[in-house]
């Protein structure tokens, strides 16, 4: 799937909210304020998706930029083609596991789905080996949608 984003800033997500919020400082269900500028993405790039976040309040796309993996809002975005790579996963994240309730399912390649701390390993540490999966399996995907 390629997405392009329309938007970075926690304004753009307020009419998206599920009542409105009058407080600009306050932060609604994206976890974002008016105020909030989310890094990592640039208006106009198009982007690969690598995999969905579903967490408790929304859902987020997993890419990179410049070599910055984040999950974003989706409501930043806007889909160009919705075309998945064959290789894409599910997974419920269970009751037991450390990112319930905030993350409540992942769809993406099969390390991201399969393995347990992947989230946590990805986004939060940023762990090497996490990373190099990712890449290698973005030029996979990059290869099968010949992009």
């Amino acid at each position: 799937m390629i997405i392009r984003c329309i938007s970075d800033s926690g304004l753009s997500l307020r009419p998206y909210e599920y009542e409105p919020i009058i407080n600009k400082y306050k932060y609604g269900r994206f976890g974002a304020c008016e105020f909030t500028e989310f890094g990592g993405i640039e208006v106009g790039r198009e982007y690969l998706v690598m995999g969905l976040v579903v967490f408790e309040a929304y859902q987020g796309y997993l890419i990179d930029d410049n070599g910055f993996i984040s999950v974003n809002p989706c409501q930043l975005f806007e889909v160009i083609d919705n075309k998945l790579g064959s290789n894409w996963h599910f997974r419920l994240i269970g009751i037991e596991e450390y990112i319930y309730p905030y993350i409540q399912a992942v769809f993406g390649y099969c390390e991201f789905c399969s393995d347990k701390m992947a989230y946590q390993n990805l986004i939060v540490e940023k762990e090497y080996e996490s990373q190099v999966i990712y890449f290698k399996r973005k030029i996979e995907l990059e290869n099968e949608l010949a992009l």
